[in-house]
């Protein structure tokens, strides 16, 4: 609540706290509130700022700063904090000009990728050497296991909580003063209003994103299954921009019938409409109807915090439960908690029916409830060929063996026709600098989607008759693995651009066929060393194990031509890649 109750109009608390971060998928966004929740507990103020929307006077003159950011691509920080990097690293900024700041950082990543919370640990050392004092070490959240949330509890609850009240004492301030960020709800009969002012970043990203009408939707494998399914998805603006191989942001939905078992269990009226009265931004449009909420932002399909177990131990009828609640919550209870919530995907309709829970107020659960993010695509068609069409590609992902996952459920249940709301940024694919220089595009599954885009690209000219004009004039390679013929996807439209001269090769290998292949296995070092003599670009887009064999395949080349020592491979390769010869896109 900020301030804790103390005389007359006199509050207690241990000052303000500025929370910000920097987020593509959200990851950065949820923790920044969860943290905001549990120093409000604290009796601090918090005060919560996406980075792109950072006041920098109001930073250097604050007394404590929190940073959640997470690293995107070769280290970078993510899109919404360029413009804060750009200012925090110039050469303006003189070595003391931070004295007097105190300052924490919590770093996401995945110890998958060779930049693991690279750019929190450069933040880190920045502010350190313009005077800042770090209050605690380091946080690190490693997504490569799912292990996240775990590490963001462990470094609050043994370090940082404690901490924060012996560095911070409380004192006593005006009622005046208090920021209530907590929210409260009033029933109102006025109408959604989508355009209303004072959103917070999230919030004015949904709003502003583009409405998307369905052209086509169909299945590219042979012999769908329930989780091992991909769709194509052809939307439509009339409007839209975006360059080949772009990143598109769709915002998944709810379903109706999880809405109403949702609102059943707890006795909501989906049709009554409310406002958020908060002195914060808004987190979403208001008025609104509590079908639009639970429908459209409330993500209580997804991960289930350690925040959300300890609010329900709170409304459960046993003590029984409610201890077994506090212990998933506990750092003791890590293992259980990995099991349930991490592993199974076990979520907040779950548990809601598993401990019979029917108290969880409507203000409660906006609390607890991250907003649901959208889901990144890298786009699957060349802006030339489909100017006013974006393609993607669709994986399906079942949870618990038996339900599909929430951005699954929605793309299973659009039809022809539908509207969806999307995002368009760039991504990490870039044209080659030389447009003769050769191309080898490498992919697994859905990872066919930025390059099918690429070799679009390429037909587009040669069916004009301005190759001239084309960025990829020299040869183009495509080696592609998926695990049997019926998960081949877009083969007839890969084989017609091989016979149309478009593709100058098509490699596919196939894991789960007799003889078993892998993709890495198409690739000869011999060619691979050949290719980069010859300045050409490597894209590869799919898992990061297979980012980590194409790694082991280039070192290997390194040694083998060049008689360099392994370990001095990784710098032969990140001078490849600071060259943008080789591109990726990995998940996982």
């Amino acid at each position: 609540m900020g301030c804790g109750s103390s005389s007359g109009s006199q509050l207690e608390t241990r000052g303000l706290i500025y929370i910000y971060y920097g987020t593509t998928t959200g990851n950065s966004s949820r923790l920044a509130f969860q943290f905001a929740s549990e120093v409000r507990n604290l009796k601090f103020i918090p005060k919560i700022i996406n980075l792109s929307e950072y006041n920098p006077k109001e930073m250097i003159s604050s007394k404590l700063n929190v940073f959640f950011v997470s690293t995107y691509g070769m280290g970078s920080c993510t899109p919404d904090t360029e413009n804060f990097d750009q200012w925090l690293f110039c050469e303006e900024r003189s070595k003391n000009e931070f004295q007097g700041m105190i300052y924490l950082i919590f770093a996401l990543g995945s110890t998958n990728h060779e930049h693991f919370c690279e750019f929190g640990i450069r933040l880190d050392k920045r502010l350190e050497y313009l005077g800042a004092k770090r209050l605690c070490n380091l946080g690190k959240g490693d997504a490569a296991k799912d292990q996240t949330e775990n590490d963001y509890q462990q470094w609050i609850h043994t370090e940082v909580q404690q901490t924060l009240q012996t560095q911070f004492p409380l004192y006593t301030c005006d009622q005046g003063q208090q920021d209530f960020s907590t929210i409260k709800i009033q029933i109102t009969k006025e109408p959604e209003d989508f355009q209303s002012v004072n959103l917070d970043f999230m919030a004015l990203k949904y709003i502003n994103s583009m409405a998307f009408s369905i052209s086509e939707i169909k299945e590219l494998k042979a012999l769908p299954a329930r989780g091992n399914s991909t769709l194509l998805l052809d939307l439509f603006n009339q409007n839209i921009e975006y360059k080949t191989a772009y990143n598109i942001a769709i915002y998944p939905q709810n379903s109706d019938s999880d809405v109403d078992e949702l609102c059943s269990l707890l006795k909501l009226d989906k049709n009554v409409r409310f406002k958020v009265i908060t002195n914060s931004k808004q987190p979403f449009p208001n008025p609104i109807s509590v079908y639009t909420y639970l429908k459209k932002f409330c993500d209580f399909s997804g991960l289930v915090t350690k925040k959300i177990l300890i609010e329900l131990s709170n409304l459960v009828n046993q003590k029984q439960l409610e201890d077994e609640l506090l212990h998933l919550a506990s750092f003791e209870g890590r293992d259980q908690y990995q099991n349930r919530f991490i592993n199974q995907k076990q979520n907040l309709l779950n548990l809601i029916k598993e401990y019979q829970i029917n108290n969880l107020t409507l203000e409660k659960i906006i609390d607890i409830c991250p907003l649901i993010q959208p889901r990144y695509f890298t786009i699957a068609s060349s802006n030339k060929k489909h100017p006013k069409n974006i393609h993607i590609l669709a994986s399906q992902f079942v949870l618990n063996q038996e339900r599909l996952g929430l951005s699954s459920q929605f793309f299973r249940s659009l039809k022809k026709g539908d509207v969806v709301k999307g995002l368009i940024q760039p991504s990490k694919f870039k044209y080659p600098k030389n447009p003769k220089a050769p191309i080898l595009l490498i992919g697994i599954g859905a990872g066919l989607a930025p390059l099918r885009a690429l070799i679009q690209e390429r037909d587009y000219y040669l069916e004009k008759n301005q190759f001239e004009k084309c960025p990829f004039q020299g040869g183009m390679k495509l080696y592609y693995g998926c695990r049997t013929e019926a998960e081949y996807l877009c083969r007839e439209e890969l084989q017609a651009y091989l016979n149309s001269g478009t593709l100058s090769e098509l490699k596919v290998a196939f894991s789960r066929k007799e003889p078993k292949q892998y993709v890495t296995e198409l690739i000869a070092i011999d060619e691979l060393y050949q290719h980069f003599q010859m300045d050409g670009l490597l894209y590869i887009c799919g898992s990061t194990e297979l980012g980590r064999d194409i790694q082991v395949k280039i070192a290997d080349m390194f040694e083998y031509f060049e008689n360099i020592d392994p370990y001095l491979t990784d710098q032969k390769i990140k001078e490849l890649e600071e060259n943008s010869q080789i591109l990726t896109e990995y998940w996982g």
